[in-house]
Formats: structure tokens, C-alpha cells, sequence
């Protein structure tokens, strides 16, 4: 039986250079065996992040005061903001039973799937490996991209809960210039809380690990 992996839920929308930095420094002390890591849950004040195929024509409309920050995950631009769920597994995947990133990346989709499936009625859910997310038909509702350093990534999955949309239209999101973007709330006019989505994929992920 695999261990059970560490997770913590933050309560608070968080600054997106701080969780940046916690993030390198806690993979740094998990490379060293210092620490065992953590699966972060969280939401982001507002910000926008390009990744390592990300391209300046990319924003099509001004930013504002709104923070850029360029990094080092697969993918293009992104938006964070409250009310979209943030997901950061900074572990080494190896230690909880995986034995590849692909097998690493699909446990965590098939979890966020059948939350946003059984908890909070989404339907017509697949994971799509090439379009790099959770898919509602020709919408995309989830996103992931990450950056491994021996078998520990930092970055991870965002999950559209009850977010304000218009933020993407601001940008070629992933770089698929006609990529419709949804959420939770548009799909079932319901709105959930981010903090209870995210329990509910702590306690999915270590039922589906246990």
C-alpha cells in the first residue's frame, strides 16, 4: 500500500511569488531528504503566468496592474484568480507509488475528474494528455503543466470553480487561440466554495492511493 500523500489547503487567496518560491525552496528540501513535501491546495490573488512555450503575442489585450510572471512549466499563458482551485504537488512521486510522470499527471486528472464529476455535477468530463486538461465537450475547465526536477515537480492544476472568466480573454489561453474556457459555475449555475472542492480531492486522492 502506497503512503498516504501530505496535503494542505490554504484559506486564503495567496501572493503567486511567495507560493512560487515556497514551492522551490520545499522541492529543494525534498530532493535533499529533508522533507517528504507536500500537495498544496490553494487559490492565487490575481496573476497571470506564461510557461516555457508561452509568446508575447500571446496577450492580446493589456494587463494593468495585473502580475506576469514567466516560468519554467510546459504550456503557454495562463490566468489565476480567486475562485479557481490551485493544485501543487511538490512531492516525489516515487514515494507514493508512481512509477512515471504520465501515471503520476493521470492520477491526479482522474481524481480532479470525478470530484468535479460526483461532487459537483459537471458532466461530460474527459482528460485530453495533448490539450494538457480536463475538457467539458469544447471547453476547457482544467489545466495543468509542471516542471520535474529528479521525480519532484513544482507548478501543477488549476480548476475552474467559480472564477471570473473574462480574465482569459485577455490572452490566447495555452496558446489555442480558439480555446473556450469554463467552470464549475457555468456548467451547473451552482457555485462551490474552492476550500470544500479541494477536501474533496484530498480525500480522493488518498482513497484512490490508499
Amino acid at each position: 500500500m502506497a503512503a498516504e500523500i501530505p496535503c494542505k489547503v490554504f484559506e486564503n487567496p495567496c501572493d503567486y511569488g511567495e507560493i512560487l518560491e515556497f514551492q522551490e525552496n520545499l522541492r529543494n528540501e525534498v530532493i535533499a531528504k529533508n522533507s517528504d513535501g507536500c500537495v498544496l491546495f490553494l487559490e492565487h490573488n490575481p496573476v497571470y503566468t506564461s510557461g516555457l512555450r508561452g509568446k508575447e503575442e500571446d496577450f492580446i489585450k493589456p494587463v494593468g496592474n495585473i502580475p506576469v510572471f514567466n516560468i519554467r512549466r510546459g504550456g503557454e499563458l495562463t490566468f489565476h484568480g480567486p475562485g479557481q482551485l490551485v493544485i501543487y504537488p511538490v512531492i516525489d512521486f516515487r514515494n507514493y507509488g508512481f512509477s512515471s510522470i504520465k501515471e503520476f499527471v493521470l492520477f491526479f486528472a482522474n481524481s480532479i475528474k470525478s470530484v468535479l464529476g460526483t461532487f459537483c455535477g459537471v458532466q461530460n468530463l474527459a482528460w485530453h494528455d495533448e490539450k494538457a486538461g480536463l475538457w467539458v465537450e469544447d471547453r476547457k475547465i482544467a489545466f495543468t503543466g509542471m516542471h520535474f526536477k529528479k521525480f519532484v515537480p513544482i507548478h501543477g492544476f488549476s480548476i475552474n470553480i467559480s472564477n471570473d472568466l473574462s480574465y482569459f480573454s485577455r490572452i490566447v489561453p495555452c496558446g489555442m487561440p480558439n480555446c473556450k474556457i469554463t467552470s464549475v459555475k457555468n456548467e451547473t449555475g451552482r457555485i462551490f466554495q474552492v476550500g470544500e472542492v479541494a477536501e474533496k480531492i484530498v480525500a480522493e486522492i488518498n482513497k484512490s492511493n490508499g
